[in-house]
This record gives structure tokens, sequence and C-alpha cells, in this order.
């Protein structure tokens, strides 16, 4: 009795068949896993590479400017930027302008207009932006362009959804500094 009984555990232990659909059993589920976090990953990347690129276009944009902007000149931007970012999400934009005041030993705010849900950026909010912006001279101006764009992961692989932001900063190109005018200019 023993003899047999050792001889079936022997011929179960040596049994391999069946052994592949258990492996493969208990690893479908990583494998899928493994699949929909690497599209959710891609996705994010392809997404947050759009708003940078829609972000730096619009900076380049405003760079460019010569002649005083207004706030239909901002709403068009910030269409644009929706249209390019192809997000049907509550997106959020902000344009300003900044100027370093050397002997202050700080950056003040000649303008700021958003769109969005976000507000104007203030003189309070810049104070201690001294280690986001370049070295600039005594009075120079330079263009910063902020957008938020919330993403949803498209599929539950252990993320909450978050906020994608990009802070852009140019100088004005052809002009000293880029005006500000909603009334006859």
């Amino acid at each position: 009795m023993m003899i047999r009984l050792r001889s079936c555990l022997a011929r179960f232990r040596d049994d391999t068949r069946g052994s592949v659909a258990i492996e493969a059993m208990l690893l479908l589920p990583i494998l899928l896993w493994a699949y929909l976090a690497m599209f959710s990953f891609f996705d994010m990347m392809r997404q947050q590479s759009l708003n940078q690129k829609a972000s730096f276009t619009l900076a380049d944009m405003f760079s460019r400017e010569t002649d005083a902007i207004n706030d239909v000149y901002i709403t068009n931007a910030f269409e644009l930027f929706k249209s390019m970012v192809r997000a049907d999400t509550a997106i959020s934009m902000r344009v300003s302008v900044l100027q370093w005041d050397e002997g202050a030993d700080k950056f003040t705010v000649d303008w700021s207009k958003a769109r969005g849900s976000k507000a104007a950026l203030t003189d309070g909010a810049v104070a201690s932006w001294k280690s986001k912006l370049p070295l600039m001279l005594s009075s120079e101006r330079i263009i910063t362009v902020e957008t938020w764009n919330p993403y949803e992961i498209p599929f539950e692989i252990g993320m909450d959804d978050f906020s994608m932001e990009t802070f852009t900063f140019i100088s004005p190109r052809f002009a000293p500094q880029l005006p500000f005018c909603n009334s006859s200019c």
C-alpha cells in the first residue's frame, strides 16, 4: 500500500501535462496589466509632448509680435492651444510679461492674462520665481506661457488622474517688450 502511494505521488510529481496552462493562467493577468500600463504610459507621454510643443509654439508666436496685443488675441491663442493639444478637458492657459528689477532683486508683472480656470499672475506670486527664470539685465522683459491640462488615465493601472503643466519662457525677439492694450492704442 505504501509503495503504491509513493508510486502514485512520484508519477504525479513527474507529470508535466497541463503545466503550460497553469503558468499561462498565472502570468496572463500580469501580461495584460503590463500591456495596459505600457499603453497608458505611452498615451501620457504623447499628451505631454503635445502640451509642450503647443506651449513652445504659443511662446514663439508671442515673442515675434511687434504690436500690442489684446484680449481677442489671447482668446484666439487659447483656442489655438486647445486645438493643438486635441483634448476635450478643462484646459487653462496664462500668458504674462515679467520685468526684472535689479535694484529690488525681483520680478514684477507688466501684465498677465489667463484663460480657463486659472487667475492672472500677480507680483506676489512671482516673488519666488527667481530660480525658475534666467538671469536678466535690469528692466529686461520675459514672456511666460503656462498651461494646465488635466489628464485622465485610460486604464486603471494603479495611478490617479493628474494635471499636466507646462512652463515656458522666452524673450521678445523683434521688440523690447510685448505690450498689452485693450483700448485704442
